[in-house]
């Protein structure tokens, strides 16, 4: 008899030995084992993974990986060309351009990657709510959500660092408002998004199950409804992150940004224009970047919507 067979005497009484239940580590790993093999099939998604990891890996390392302190200036040395000392050459005022290039991806992506990641924290729970609930509560959420919408994007912006200029707000707390304004101006999308879905789930099998056996409202809307809306979720953000990237590297280049000298891919690029002719190297390098970042989350978003999309039959 095996040892999954064995039975044991429990005070008295025979009893059998139960399996041991499946290790939440062995899971994880199906799970990751699963999702590697349908990201391999796609080759957007795979190119968009490949660059998304050197990119978050440059971020992560950068403080290793930077040779210069990136805000130090050397006018003995400015408008270098790339050369062993200078990996990329020098700025206008002997800057690193390598090093800037690093600290300014790192400071460019984490903002993004917040804003975005508090745009679903506070967009999608309201959208599966006021979807679960309909009625009243749907229609005073989505008239807010509307309100939102008809307001500009870009003027929300502008009124967020404008309002953090005026209060002569420096540093961190720049960066605290700017993650603020993406954060709001992409709450509603999220929230009509998991709205729709939650209007399509809620009529399925499984949450009237969850009714009969007396589930909460709550709990099946964020615990059984939610989970199975999250695909659109994950492509949408993941293609958003790049526009965020955009808007952020564009308020810098217009002087709405971090102010200098923190490094900065839009602020290095607006104060590039001036030596577009002779040195183009310096608008190069920063622009390249910002084209490589946006374009890395589009093909991830853009695979992964291959990937998740039940209705597309080729993969």
């Amino acid at each position: 008899m095996s040892e999954l067979e064995a039975d044991k005497l429990v005070d008295g009484t025979l009893a059998r030995r139960a399996p041991p239940a499946p290790l939440r580590s062995g899971r994880l790993a199906t799970a990751l084992s699963n999702a590697w093999h349908e990201l391999r099939k796609s080759r957007t998604a795979s190119i968009g993974a490949v660059m998304l990891v050197l990119l978050f890996g440059a971020c992560i390392g950068t403080p290793w990986l930077a040779t210069h302190d990136p805000i130090k200036q050397n006018y003995r040395e400015r408008l270098q060309p790339p050369s062993e000392k200078h990996l990329l050459g020098t700025d206008r005022l002997g800057r690193d351009i390598y090093s800037r290039l690093l600290y300014g991806g790192r400071r460019l992506v984490t903002i993004a990657v917040v804003a975005v990641a508090l745009s679903l924290l506070v967009g999608v729970p309201f959208g599966v709510l006021t979807g679960y609930f309909g009625g009243l509560a749907d229609t005073i959420g989505m008239r807010i959500v509307d309100g939102l919408l008809a307001f500009p994007g870009l003027l929300l912006y502008l009124l967020f660092v404008t309002v953090a200029q005026a209060w002569k707000l420096e540093g961190v707390m720049v960066d605290v408002v700017l993650v603020s304004a993406l954060a709001l101006a992409g709450m509603p999308e999220k929230a009509r998004l998991a709205r729709g879905s939650v209007l399509a789930e809620k009529q399925k099998e499984y949450v009237e199950a969850s009714r009969a056996v007396g589930d909460s409202s709550v709990r099946i809307a964020l615990s059984q409804i939610l989970p199975n809306i999250v695909s659109p979720l994950i492509v949408t953000s993941t293609v958003r992150l790049g526009f965020v990237i955009l808007i952020v590297a564009a308020l810098s280049f217009l002087g709405l940004g971090t102010p200098p000298p923190t490094p900065d891919w839009g602020s290095d690029l607006s104060a590039a224009r001036d030596y577009m002719e002779t040195h183009p190297l310096i608008a190069a390098f920063p622009g390249l970047a910002i084209c490589y970042t946006v374009l890395a989350f589009n093909l991830f978003g853009d695979g992964l919507r291959d990937i998740l999309d039940p209705r597309i039959a080729e993969r």
